[in-house]
């Protein structure tokens, strides 16, 4: 079943595809995954509004997880994983002390010189540049951090910084941020008029008002107005999209991490040059705060949506559709304040008559209520 030379591009946000993905390596090692660029809440916003850099932590995440599993990289990756405490106020002489402190979790990190020094010379770097700045370093990742000295060591460009620090930590997979434009922002347009701006925004807007979004947009915050743009997509992304075999929109937030994917002019076209490959729609197992009340179905359908909207079908962008089997439409408990609903099905088949395969398997996990099993995923995956 595993074909370690089969190019699969797996376009995602957020944690959902986390376990999946480190399945998925097991069987080939020819993953990119893309990631969407306009997260402007958490420690993700201090860094965006500080250096007028896009957002990291999705790069940061996909780094960690393709470090490859040994146990020589255990404490690499947990330092990677590493945040500061949550209080009002860090400052930048808090990660000063760290660098300097010779008995540090920081002198511990590897084995490799050659990781220890470069990490080192990214985090000065990340120094040197916030000094010069009131930045607040609260709840703020490390690993954001060597990203962000990485990208100013290497001229200001992500995709060399990044590809550098895949090198350096021999990861077997590669991850690309859809935009490399730093002032890119999502856009949010309901039915009543009401508009919103900033993905964290739209996350939070409360509870099932987000079905009422009538599209999403890219926009530019030019003399503190929101401007709408067409935006760039990573040329990189292109290259990987025309390249592979199997393409996949990952489980995730559907106004924040899947369709922000598709509101350009370039990926979607590159997706309907690509007529050989394999295009997977794996559909969340649960609703969450964007999907509550949807169906599959209604997934679909903003895909379907946005496809038309740019001229074409929805076929160009999805070829089979994955979703897991439920004996019943039950809802279930992930704590005692968190209730959830299991995603139904909707009236999906109808989408067969647009020549799309509709794949329905048992893919929860038996001691994880809610959650994928992720060999019982990647097997489907690559069946298909």
């Amino acid at each position: 079943m595993s074909n370690f030379n089969k190019k699969i591009t797996i376009l995602s946000g957020g944690s959902a595809i986390k376990d999946i993905m480190s399945e998925l390596l097991k069987h080939t090692h020819s993953i990119t995954r893309v990631v969407p660029s306009t997260d402007n809440g958490a420690s993700s916003k201090e860094l965006r509004d500080i250096f007028k850099i896009l957002s990291v932590g999705d790069i940061r995440q996909s780094l960690a997880i393709s470090i490859p599993h040994t146990q020589s990289n255990k404490q690499l990756v947990k330092f990677i994983n590493w945040r500061f405490p949550i209080e009002e106020h860090i400052s930048i002489k808090e990660l000063e002390k760290l660098l300097n402190d010779k008995v540090s979790v920081l002198y511990q990190i590897s084995h490799s010189l050659e990781i220890q020094s470069s990490l080192f010379g990214y985090l000065r770097s990340f120094l040197k540049r916030s000094k010069q700045t009131n930045i607040n370093l609260s709840n703020g990742s490390i690993g954001n951090f060597i990203l962000v000295g990485a990208y100013f060591e290497h001229g200001d460009d992500w995709n060399r910084a990044i590809a550098t620090l895949e090198r350096l930590f021999g990861c077997s997979s590669s991850v690309l941020p859809i935009y490399l434009n730093n002032h890119y922002h999502l856009k949010a347009e309901f039915s009543n008029g009401t508009v919103i701006c900033g993905e964290s925004e739209i996350t939070d807007f409360g509870g099932d008002r987000k079905k009422d979004i009538e599209s999403l947009k890219i926009c530019k915050l030019y003399h503190k107005k929101f401007i709408n743009i067409e935006p760039l997509v990573n040329p990189k992304v292109l290259e990987s999209i025309e390249k592979s075999d199997t393409i996949i929109f990952s489980p995730g937030s559907l106004f924040t991490s899947i369709l922000p994917h598709l509101i350009n002019h370039e990926l979607p076209l590159a997706l309907h040059n690509n007529r050989r490959a394999k295009k997977i729609f794996l559909v969340n197992l649960a609703q969450d705060s964007e999907t509550i009340g949807y169906s599959a179905k209604n997934i679909i359908d903003k895909i379907k949506q946005i496809a038309q909207e740019r001229g074409y079908q929805l076929s160009d962008f999805i070829t089979d559709i994955i979703i897991n089997n439920h004996y019943k439409q039950i809802s279930f408990l992930n704590s005692q304040k968190d209730k959830k609903q299991y995603i139904e099905m909707g009236n999906l088949e109808i989408y067969k008559k647009e020549g799309i395969n509709i794949i329905i398997k048992e893919l929860e996990d038996p001691w994880k209520r809610g959650e994928f099993d992720p060999q019982e995923v990647v097997k489907v995956i690559l069946m298909v």
